[in-house]
């Protein structure tokens, strides 16, 4: 230890130029001096004064630290110059030099003088003033340090002071400090009369025995948790979680006890499962806790008695939105919640579903039927024109859905047949309930897909059988982050990836694609988060489905896990397939303006710059505009479809959007959309989609 803080201090010495004022000695002998101290490799700053007047003068704008002084000087005394030295700098480190150092000793050490030198050992001369400067070094940061540990020890007696946590100093067994927490926790008014109470005197009597064995244990495995049993002053017991740790006072060893306030901890962790597991608006439970709190129940051998699904869905409520405003329609909302709460207050789980759909799952003596007929019953005689100031009452649906006996299902399935049912209530009359039966399973569009597929699909679902693969998207413009996009794979029986093309259509059929959708945004959500962590500036692009866009609770799904992975919605962008944009107008305007509060970027894919295309931009609020492969095709030969890629490419980047050539396979077609001017590009001349993300430029 004592070498490495030499070595410290001599490599700061050799960085450190030594400022040296010589007093009494010619120019010719300070010059030497100076010489002496380069050669030695030490950095010097030396100023001479050889009269009184100059050496006054020098003082008054820089007093003197490390001080050579000539004894033999005729124009100068050394009484007189050590005593103009100290006079500005008690402190200074004074050299004597002489011709006859020996007979200046005595007057050296009465004078508390550093040494006594040769005039004419200029090696021995350099050697004390590097010494000295050195040990001036040494003095300054001794300084340095006890004004830091002044500081420290104001600071941790003022922490102790506002600590929260009981916190106590214990020597061989007696108190020796304490703060007024840990004074308050054992009934001790005055902080003084801590001090020397034996730590066995507050433990209770009937635990001392166990507690000799916690201190033993303490003086083998240094730092521990331990629960003792303790005793307040006035006799009463309370169990606390004490923490041991080897600690030092007054130079002292001694052991810090501390007994931490769990309040604030246990506040917060129920502030982060409020904000994880509930609907910040109505506080029921968000769609995330619902799924695994059905999941639960679903896995339970035997299943619950009247465990079933209730799905209530607002029909009008777009309708309400807009011709009542937000603030209203948001009230209609928390009243729904209050009055499901009340009616199905046996209920397992209420959770809020949807923009506008809350579901109940129903576990215990009440009917399935009885729960959703009491909770409809109240709705409808609810006077919501009131409470809410709305000029027209809200239109419910209810879809109700058993458990199957027999029959093994996964939750996502349940759903489905949860959201089916509901879909059958408002095609009829207005606030209707509909129960599904196995009769819905054998609905038209089911038919047309192979059974085998949408098995093989649902199986994916409930065993994460699905695979994220990426594609970068690099840009031709500078951007340093990283663009990946998106695509999802299906594994089949034998692990074997299976592309989009062969199970989409099925998936789209037997209504299954925002399923899917849902759990390539999470997956790639959470995915995103982990290389974020890393420290890479990633970004994904998401597509997602016809399906998608229309399910209206994908933007809370968003939401739930950005809020769920500690996720930005600036690090995604999602893109709408244009061909699908054409009839979904609406819920796509809504799904996007609800994106862009998050944060979230929004593009159009598959764009073809047709006659319908214009309108949508001028109408959605799109940030990137995905070019259709069809403008890549044949581009390096084509000397028309370059000229009408960059008309297309100016009018947009006009616009204010950024571009994306998708389809690239080649070089030449590389070199042509650089130098039109497009922002990104994305193809399998890039790169193939790959379960990895990283991108080789090479």
């Amino acid at each position: 230890m004592v070498a490495d803080v030499d070595s410290v201090f001599q490599n700061l010495d050799q960085r450190s130029p030594v400022e040296l004022l010589m007093v009494g000695c010619t120019p010719n002998q300070a010059n030497e001096c100076a010489i002496a101290l380069r050669n030695a490799g030490q950095a010097v700053h030396a100023e001479n004064a050889e009269t009184p007047g100059e050496l006054a003068q020098m003082l008054e704008t820089e007093p003197g630290d490390l001080v050579i002084v000539n004894a033999d000087s005729e124009a100068l005394g050394k009484e007189h110059a050590i005593e103009a030295v100290r006079e500005t700098n008690p402190s200074a480190s004074i050299i004597l030099m002489s011709d006859k150092p020996k007979k200046l000793v005595s007057f050296a050490a009465e004078m508390e003088l550093r040494d006594v030198v040769p005039t004419d050992d200029t090696e021995r001369l350099s050697f004390a003033i590097r010494r000295e400067h050195q040990t001036l070094l040494l003095r300054q940061e001794l300084a340095r340090l006890r004004h830091q540990l002044r500081e420290s020890e104001d600071r941790f007696d003022n922490l102790m002071g506002k600590s929260r946590d009981a916190i106590a100093y214990v020597h061989e067994g007696m108190h020796i400090h304490a703060n007024n927490v840990y004074c308050h926790m054992f009934g001790i008014t005055d902080t003084d009369e801590i001090e020397g109470l034996p730590l066995m005197d507050l433990i209770d009597k009937a635990s001392r025995k166990d507690f000799k064995k916690i201190l033993r244990r303490h003086e083998e495995d240094k730092s521990f948790n331990s629960e003792v049993s303790c005793q307040g002053v006035d006799g009463h017991t309370f169990t606390v979680t004490m923490e041991f740790s080897p600690a030092e006072v007054d130079g002292e060893p001694c052991t810090q006890i501390m007994i931490r306030d769990q309040s604030l901890h246990q506040e917060l962790q129920a502030r982060i499962d409020e904000l994880t597991n509930r609907d910040s608006h109505t506080h029921l439970f968000n769609r995330h806790a619902f799924m695994e709190r059905l999941e639960g129940v679903l896995n339970q051998t035997p299943p619950p008695e009247n465990a079933g699904l209730v799905q209530i869905s607002i029909n009008n409520f777009s309708e309400l939105r807009d011709s009542n405003g937000i603030e209203k329609t948001d009230q209609l909302l928390k009243d729904t919640a209050k009055i499901l709460q009340k009616a199905a207050d046996g209920a397992h789980t209420i959770a809020r579903f949807g923009d506008h759909d809350f579901v109940i799952l129903t576990a215990g003596d009440t009917p399935l039927t009885t729960t959703a007929e009491q909770c409809l019953s109240v709705l409808r005689s609810h006077d919501f024109k009131h409470s809410c100031g709305m000029q027209a009452a809200p239109d419910f649906s209810f879809g109700v859905t058993a458990f199957p006996d027999q029959e093994r299902i996964s939750t996502h399935e349940l759903v489905d047949r949860s959201c089916r049912a509901t879909k059958q209530a408002k095609q009829g009359e207005a606030s209707q309930l509909v129960v599904f039966d196995q009769s819905h399973l054998q609905d038209a569009p089911a038919k047309e897909a192979d059974a085998g597929m949408v098995e093989l699909i649902d199986h994916a679902l409930e065993n994460d059988r699905f695979r994220l693969v990426y594609q970068p998207i690099v840009s031709l413009q500078g951007d340093t982050r990283e663009n990946y996009s998106v695509l999802v794979r299906m594994l089949n029986q034998k692990d074997e990836e299976r592309l989009p093309e062969t199970f989409w259509s099925h998936a789209r059929i037997a209504n299954r694609l925002a399923e899917i959708d849902r759990w390539v945004v999470r997956n790639a959500i959470m995915e995103l988060v982990k290389h974020r962590n890393e420290g890479k500036k990633i970004n994904f692009h998401i597509l997602l489905s016809a399906d998608g866009i229309n399910d209206e609770s994908m933007l809370l799904w968003v939401c739930d896990c950005l809020r769920e992975f500690k996720a930005k919605g600036a690090w995604l962008t999602f893109h709408f397939n244009e061909n699908h944009l054409r009839d979904l107008i609406k819920p796509a305007l809504a799904l996007m303006e609800g994106l862009k509060k998050i944060n979230c970027r929004t593009a159009i894919s598959h764009y073809s710059d047709s006659a319908s295309s214009a309108p949508l931009l001028q109408h959605l609020p799109v940030d990137i505009v995905k070019l259709s492969p069809e403008f890549i095709t044949n581009l390096a030969n084509d000397a028309s479809s370059q000229e009408k890629l960059t008309d297309v490419n100016r009018r947009l980047q006009e616009e204010k959007f950024k571009t994306i050539a998708s389809g690239v396979e080649d070089a030449n077609s590389l070199a042509i959309l650089w130098n039109i001017g497009v922002n990104y590009i994305q193809g399998y001349f890039l790169q193939e989609p790959s379960r990895s993300i990283s991108f080789d430029d090479e």
